[in-house]
């Protein structure tokens, strides 16, 4: 299970036992694998955790972490209140700057930022950031791919790093201000064209049920896109469910925005604890983990499609070309089908 950890934030594991004090994780997708059981043989230090990530938080909170889930929001964290943050950096360079910022607020005076990433991560200009945030040339120790830093709290004059103001929800030029979305979303500032491709295909896909679907599921809907765009076929209730906090922020908005069908949005990871099913289920499924590709992600997202939709139900999914989710799907679908396809991506059609 340990070679299956992201080494990284393996490197903050491991220095856990040596820490005192009161410590906070920040958790996001890169410590989906981690097992948080081992965690009770730690003593000197009181552990905090705070995860953007619905799986994440929950996992901890199953082996008695105290884990808060949102979108990294410490806004109500007591000031310098910390003895050390640890920090794996994200995917995203306003959530790794949001974070770092953060840190500076809630950590004592003194206090330390354990700091980790891969070199291909940008991990090196993070460091820079964050030491002249800190008021202190950092230096990071290697550990083959992977560095690790500590970063002291220094009374100085702070220039904050630019997270492109991270909790604000805002309507973007590149969405042609009709949607609002949020940094901590991947994409968060474009439509991707993936999800576009499906849209194009949504009266072709829809057209073929015997009977018009009522319901529809946007699985992993992101800032509700797909959702939202598929309002003009008069489903008469629409779902969004997303594991990740700020989607959940996002689509929210964009629900109230523009749907005038009943419609809910769901914090679940996978769809999992959603009883409900549906007529229609659309999805854009992910294929990475923080840094690293997921194979296992594809099937998690098939096998909660199959246990989610109406025997009479159908799905589309839109996937690169160079997957082969039909294959996996025939594990679990009667049919699985290929209804459109261009130089980048494939639309395949699930039925029971």
């Amino acid at each position: 299970m340990t070679s299956l950890i992201d080494h990284s934030v393996l490197l903050l594991i491991h220095r856990l036992p040596t820490l005192t004090g009161k410590v906070l994780i920040v958790a996001d997708e890169n410590w989906a694998r981690v097992d948080w059981s081992t965690f009770k043989a730690i003593k000197h230090c009181s552990i905090n955790v705070i995860s953007n990530r619905f799986d994440v938080a929950e996992s901890a909170r199953a082996e008695g972490v105290n884990c808060q889930f949102n979108d990294f929001d410490l806004t109500e964290t007591e000031s310098h209140s910390f003895d050390y943050v640890l920090y794996r950096v994200s995917k995203e360079r306003s959530t790794t700057h949001h974070v770092i910022n953060a840190a500076c607020r809630v950590l004592k005076l003194h206090g330390k930022l354990l700091i980790t990433g891969a070199k291909n991560n940008g991990f090196k200009s993070y460091l820079q950031r964050a030491g002249n945030l800190f008021g202190e040339a950092a230096y990071a120790k290697k550990n083959g791919e992977h560095y690790l830093a500590s970063v002291t709290l220094h009374d100085a004059d702070r220039n904050w790093l630019n997270d492109k103001s991270y909790q604000r929800v805002r309507p973007t030029e590149a969405l042609d201000g009709q949607y609002h979305s949020k940094p901590g979303i991947f994409g968060w500032d474009q439509i991707d064209q993936g999800s576009a491709f499906l849209v194009t295909h949504l009266e072709e896909f829809l057209g073929a049920y015997e009977q018009s679907p009522h319901s529809l599921l946007d699985l992993g809907c992101g800032y509700g896109f797909l959702a939202c765009e598929a309002r003009q076929f008069n489903f008469q209730h629409i779902t969004g469910t997303d594991n990740n906090a700020a989607a959940l922020i996002a689509c929210r908005a964009n629900f109230a925005r523009h749907l005038r069908t009943p419609n809910n949005v769901i914090v679940a990871d996978a769809g999992a604890g959603i009883e409900q099913r549906f007529d229609t289920i659309l999805c854009n499924p992910p294929f990475h983990r923080g840094f690293k590709a997921d194979p296992q992600l594809g099937t998690k997202f098939l096998s909660a499609t199959q246990r989610l939709l109406t025997p009479s139900g159908r799905a589309l999914f839109v996937v690169n070309q160079f997957i082969s989710l039909e294959r996996e799907a025939n594990h679990y679908f009667n049919t699985a089908e290929v209804l459109a396809s261009n130089r980048s991506y494939k639309l395949i059609v699930l039925r029971q």
